[in-house]
């Protein structure tokens, strides 16, 4: 919505990371919306097979290894700023722009306006040539003002009720949980 107000030609795109059909049917649904209010074009970029192979084995292998994985900092290398990017580039658009609270300046992640809900962090593995290609609209602002200015436009208003997520993506519940799938997890 800020960037189309701002004059930019925009191309929306969801990605579909793991195989949770319903979390996907519901989701692109908001999409569908969102894009028809915005009148703008949106693709479906299924990663599934990239978001297991560079994001979730990494999480499973690394916890194996008795080490502490960071999911979201790969997802961020290899799948937004990666698969995500290359996507964008094909469809010839100059630039990608995310939903990160984070800052660029003089192609360097800086801390986002929003301290408290700051994502710097997580984009600090990203490839420095991919950083020219990136903006990101929310670093500048709080995520308070972001979510009251989308409770005042009908179709985003759900997302301005949606519950915050603390957990990475593919965790419904416990880390554990994913484990068990993968190692004994069971404590003698």
């Amino acid at each position: 919505y800020k960037l189309k107000n701002l004059g930019h030609e925009v191309i929306g795109c969801y990605m579909k990371l793991h195989g949770k059909p319903n979390y996907h049917e519901e989701n692109i649904k908001k999409v569908e919306k969102v894009a028809n209010f915005l009148q703008i074009p949106y693709h479906i970029l299924d990663l599934q097979e990239d978001f297991k192979n560079k994001v979730y084995m990494p999480f499973v292998d690394t916890y194996k290894e008795g080490k502490t994985p960071n999911p979201c900092a790969l997802c961020n290398r290899f799948i937004k700023l990666g698969k995500l990017l290359e996507f964008a580039k094909s469809l010839g658009c100059e630039k990608l722009a995310t939903g990160h609270y984070a800052r660029l300046e003089n192609n360097l992640i800086c801390t986002a306006v929003d301290e408290s809900k700051d994502q710097s962090y997580f984009l600090a593995s990203a490839d420095k040539e991919a950083l020219k290609y990136l903006i990101f609209p929310l670093g500048e602002m709080k995520k308070e003002d972001v979510k009251k200015f989308a409770s005042t436009i009908e179709v985003l208003k759900s997302f301005a009720t949606q519950k915050e997520s603390s957990e990475i993506c593919f965790v419904e519940d416990t880390y554990v949980q994913v484990l068990d799938q993968f190692m004994d997890t069971k404590i003698p």
